[in-house]
């Protein structure tokens, strides 16, 4: 168990959003509205697809 927590505490700490909240050992952010505390491991990953896609969707916009 140990580890997961390890895995999720780097999902936070890396996953690219500068608005990340952490006190009292909370891991949590504002952008993609994720609890990487609470959350489970199949939201998580849903929401980064998500957050892929609306990328691949504005880049190809952008270049339209």
């Amino acid at each position: 168990m140990d580890e997961i927590k390890e895995l999720r505490k780097l999902l936070w700490l890396y996953h690219g959003h500068q608005s990340i909240y952490r006190d009292d050992g909370e891991m949590q952010c504002g952008v993609c509205m994720l609890d990487f505390k609470r959350h489970s491991i199949e939201l998580i990953v849903k929401r980064f697809d998500d957050m892929a896609w609306e990328r691949m969707i504005e880049y190809i916009k952008v270049k339209v």
